[in-house]
């Protein structure tokens, strides 16, 4: 607290501050010493200067040894004998050398100004302890958000790194089966795998991506699918240019896709129909509903690693909703100038 920037301005209102309140509670007036209001001022400016920096001196040597609590009781204690010579000195140089008072004539107003200047030191220390209990928690708190920003990321990375292996499982399959087909769609098949793998791969340490970029790059994705499963799959895309602006969490689009595919039945008599949509600031995945009977076991990789990631970045969680007939992943849409991101 000692080495604030306005610590001079602080001096002399503590001492204009010390003066009214003399002069509020008839102190002097009490104990019968009869001295100019100016030559008052000059004393309560002297040593309030002289216990401040004073102070300032004992913590910067105290500092050099110790930053802890202990340095505060240190200091207090040094600046005890600081805070009676201050008196003294203060006194003797307005009283005996400028007002030409007599060393018996001071013994009283001595005593006065020592009670004086000790209460001002106890003052000071008291709001010094504050501030440096205040400046203590304040640390602690940028530690444990720093603490916490680190560990959220770590997480986001941990789950941004299961997107490569569920995409490649899902699609080397499809690709096996049209090289031993000894298929002529092999190669445009492996042309558009590696430019979606391609954004996974670019987008890897973006925390997001325009809607745009998703939007293309999914593309190539859906001619996978469309390789994969023919007729059985129907995909609509409903988004105005004027939203595409917007930010989602990179791969959102085609896990939904994904795990749209994966939880319902595909034929060409039943095919599964597919729509992305905006809404109100939302991106809406909805499939129409048709489960099949027999469930794989779910890595839970799809939705969760979604919603993680959109927590961790911008505190917001995707929403699913489900009836007889539909099931829909609503995401929320970013505006990357507010949304709440760990910048690193």
């Amino acid at each position: 607290m000692f080495n604030i920037k306005y610590r001079y301005i602080i001096i002399l209102g503590l001492s204009v501050y010390t003066y009214l309140n003399t002069v509020f509670t008839d102190f002097f007036f009490y104990y019968k010493i009869d001295a100019p209001d100016l030559a008052i001022i000059a004393v309560f400016l002297l040593i309030v200067f002289f216990i401040w920096e004073g102070n300032r001196l004992i913590n910067l040597l105290l500092k050099k040894t110790s930053n802890s609590f202990k340095h505060l009781i240190y200091g207090f204690l040094l600046s005890l004998p600081l805070t009676f010579i201050a008196c003294l000195i203060s006194t003797y140089v307005i009283g005996n050398l400028v007002l030409a008072y007599q060393l018996d004539e001071l013994k009283t107003p001595t005593k006065l100004i020592v009670l004086l200047g000790f209460r001002i030191n106890l003052f000071l220390h008291a709001v010094n302890t504050i501030y440096y209990f205040f400046h203590q928690a304040k640390k602690k708190e940028i530690e444990a958000q720093e603490l916490k920003k680190a560990r959220a990321l770590a997480e986001l990375q941990q789950i941004k790194t299961q997107i490569n292996p569920h995409f490649l499982f899902n699609n080397l399959n499809v690709l096996s089966s049209l090289i031993l087909n000894k298929s002529d769609e092999a190669n445009e098949f492996i042309e558009n795998f590696a430019e979606v793998y391609r954004y996974i791969l670019k987008n890897e340490d973006q925390e997001l991506v325009s809607i745009a970029d998703e939007l293309n790059a999914i593309k190539p994705y859906i001619f996978i699918l469309k390789k994969r499963f023919q007729e059985a799959i129907i995909i609509h895309i409903k988004v105005d240019e004027n939203q595409k602006d917007n930010f989602i969490v990179p791969a959102a689009l085609q896990m939904l896709l994904e795990n749209a595919i994966k939880h319902n039945i595909l034929s060409k008599a039943k095919p599964l129909r597919i729509e992305i949509c905006y809404e109100k600031e939302f991106l809406i995945v909805k499939n129409n509903l048709q489960i099949k009977t027999e469930q794989n076991l779910s890595n839970k990789i799809g939705l969760k690693n979604i919603n993680t990631r959109y927590k961790i970045i911008s505190g917001k969680e995707i929403d699913v909703r489900r009836t007889e007939d539909t099931f829909e992943v609503i995401i929320p849409v970013l505006n990357i100038k507010n949304y709440e991101v760990f910048n690193h």
